[in-house]
């Protein structure tokens, strides 16, 4: 019996336990073999602090299977049959994105029918901003980690006892519902989050991560907290989903882990997010990189507004910052304003000249269909893509918008003129 299994479940499953969208479906971006960060931090934390906590995959769990030669296909529930190795005192669910929220809901009434006295949780974004949906959606959740999760958890797998559920009401940053099914919203507070400087250093080799299929490109978030930012479709400056003011990691911290994830054979990080908010943090960090000579190359979440220093971008060429991600959006100056994005035009193209020029790789991303976008607009967007191609950027990613909840626009659609079209937890499945 573990203190605690965190799941990272498919997008969604058909009624036979097998991955909706299929597995070998080329129609679709298949985003789920991705270890997730939250969890990978919630089973560190919970492993230094004592505990016997395992990280359950259930994509790279399917994928392991098929390479073994195993007729996953024509199991009968092939999760239910992974599930059944793994009963736990609580039980954590990733539903981050909203890609995640049927299958995390799913994945709860398996667990509960397998584990019936355990307490089982959902957390991430999506479950923090629909957490009265998630608990109406499925009876078999007890209750929702409600944004950093660290503290929460880990009060709530201290207070788990052998056997039965864990009474959430007094817990803070969770989100339950109470025996005579009332629901219960306990908000985050400030002083309950886990202090910057103990956030934990992720292990790939320890054991919650036994049987994990690391790749050779991770994820390391080097700020954490509410972004000041006031982008309409954006949650990342949501008070609820984010407590926490913005706060950048400590950079010997970064380092470590950095060393640590290159010992255990990682060869790319992706760094994000929300730092360029802070250029001297930025630059000190990318000072200290170049100066520990890694044998890493890394990939940058950039802005178009901060690389006025063409010496040290130059620099961070070469000790292996390889490729930029920069999220333009549009190429209309007044939907930049109207969506509050603080950027224009004028420096979108500077920030991919500068980039392109000194040898990086620079992939913008862009949303389609925002918010009273003209054809005007669109006609600008399109002539803006075609210039940071002729600049020597790339696009990567065109997005239709999504008016996730949480952000500005789904908060108050009628001020931007915005009918709502998915209104409950299941049209997001």
């Amino acid at each position: 019996m573990y203190d605690a299994v965190l799941i990272a479940p498919h997008y969604n499953y058909d009624d036979d336990g097998r991955p909706l969208p299929p597995p070998d479906d080329t129609a679709f971006q298949d985003l789920s073999m991705v270890v997730p960060m939250g969890i990978t931090h919630l089973a560190q934390f919970l492993h230094d602090s004592g505990f016997n906590v395992r990280v359950i995959h259930l994509p790279q769990a399917l994928y392991t299977l098929r390479q073994l030669g195993l007729p996953v296909e024509r199991m009968e529930n092939p999760v239910e049959t992974i599930l059944k190795q793994y009963p736990a005192r609580v039980c954590g669910l990733q539903a981050h994105f909203y890609l995640y929220a049927g299958g995390a809901v799913h994945v709860a009434g398996i667990y509960r029918r397998l584990f019936p006295e355990s307490t089982i949780l959902v957390g991430g974004y999506m479950a923090t901003a629909c957490w009265q949906a998630f608990l109406k959606a499925s009876a078999a959740i007890d209750g929702v980690v409600l944004g950093e999760g660290e503290i929460g958890l880990r009060k709530v797998v201290e207070a788990s006892p052998s056997a039965g559920p864990v009474p959430l009401r007094g817990i803070d940053g969770i989100a339950s519902r109470g025996a005579d099914g009332a629901f219960h919203f306990n908000p985050p507070r400030r002083e309950a989050l886990l202090a910057i400087t103990d956030m934990p250093i992720i292990d790939p080799g320890a054991a919650p991560f036994k049987d994990l299929l690391w790749s050779q490109r991770a994820y390391l978030n080097i700020s954490r907290g509410r972004c000041p930012e006031g982008c309409a479709y954006c949650v990342a400056n949501n008070r609820t989903i984010n407590v926490r003011p913005f706060q950048t990691m400590l950079i010997e911290r970064i380092l470590a882990q950095l060393k640590l994830f290159q010992q255990t054979g990682i060869r790319g990080i992706f760094l994000g997010e929300n730092h360029f908010l802070n250029t001297d943090f930025l630059t000190a960090l990318i000072e200290a990189i170049i100066h520990a000579d890694l044998d890493l190359y890394f990939e940058l979440e950039t802005h178009p507004t901060i690389f006025a220093d063409r010496d040290l971008l130059r620099r961070m060429i070469a000790a292996g910052f390889l490729r930029f991600t920069m999220g333009c959006e549009t190429g209309s100056d007044r939907l930049l304003r109207h969506m509050g994005r603080r950027s224009n035009t004028r420096q979108i193209m500077a920030g991919v000249e500068q980039l392109a020029e000194a040898g990086g790789l620079v992939t913008t991303s862009w949303i389609a269909n925002l918010p009273g976008e003209t054809t005007a607009d669109h006609r600008a967007t399109l002539a803006l893509m075609n210039r940071v191609v002729a600049a020597g950027g790339f696009i990567y990613w065109v997005e239709n918008l999504h008016v996730l909840p949480g952000s500005p626009l789904h908060a108050n659609p009628q001020k931007w003129d915005i009918e709502l079209l998915l209104t409950n937890l299941t049209d997001w499945f």
